[in-house]
């Protein structure tokens, strides 16, 4: 299987090549990041070969370059960029009519789940939410795109969410959720331990999306 990598020499790249080494063995990547090196290609280089499919872990600027190049070559692609605007995410509702999309600001299994227990959480409780996020200091977006799509679910739940966040040391992710209610309190928590967790389960995420036809999928549909 030939994957063009976008976004490849990031810390989230990196990280997927490394896990694949080990675990799929049968997947070669094509490197496509914002500087050019001997390492990666331009686009212009994978027009005339054999695509089989795109993953994109880059920047709101890099994801909408790379739909273009999906569209172009008719193949699917995977979105785990975070940070992308209402505006752009329109863009690839428009792109998910011709090809198939997967979008999920974060591409934790255990996230995921979490997602599904927020939703049924908020529904049935009068309670008051507060999201605190946290996430190593080098990263850019704040809140994170996690804790935004928390936020959005619970919203549609008719529910009123403060979000807060720290950027600090290496720590690779933690999401806390507290639901008040007069005399209690339930408290959702995601500690992410290593990087790897996001990169196995794009993996999964994408060889999923390879069977399906043209349309936008997240984590729910693959479940």
């Amino acid at each position: 299987m030939n994957i063009v990598l976008n976004g490849g020499q990031g810390k989230m790249g990196r990280t997927i090549i490394e896990l694949c080494k080990k675990k799929h063995g049968d997947i070669n990547f094509f490197v496509v990041d914002r500087e050019k090196t001997d390492e990666s290609y331009n686009l212009s280089e994978l027009e005339d070969k054999n695509i089989d499919g795109i993953i994109d872990f880059s920047s709101p600027s890099g994801t909408l370059q790379i739909i273009e190049f999906a569209l172009k070559i008719n193949r699917p692609i995977l979105i785990g960029t975070t940070g992308i605007s209402e505006n752009d995410f329109k863009k690839i509702e428009l792109a998910s009519q011709k090809i198939p999309v997967f979008y999920s600001p974060n591409m934790s299994i255990g996230v995921n789940i979490c997602f599904h227990i927020a939703d049924i959480l908020s529904k049935k409780l009068d309670c008051d939410i507060h999201i605190h996020e946290t996430h190593h200091k080098a990263k850019k977006d704040i809140p994170s795109g996690t804790a935004l799509r928390f936020k959005g679910i619970m919203e549609k739940n008719g529910k009123k969410v403060l979000i807060t966040s720290s950027r600090i040391g290496d720590i690779t992710g933690e999401h806390q959720l507290d639901f008040a209610m007069d005399g209690e309190k339930i408290t959702l928590q995601h500690v992410a331990y290593r990087r790897e967790i996001f990169a196995s389960g794009a993996v999964t995420a994408f060889i999923w999306l390879c069977k399906k036809q043209a349309g936008l999928y997240n984590f729910d549909d693959m479940f």
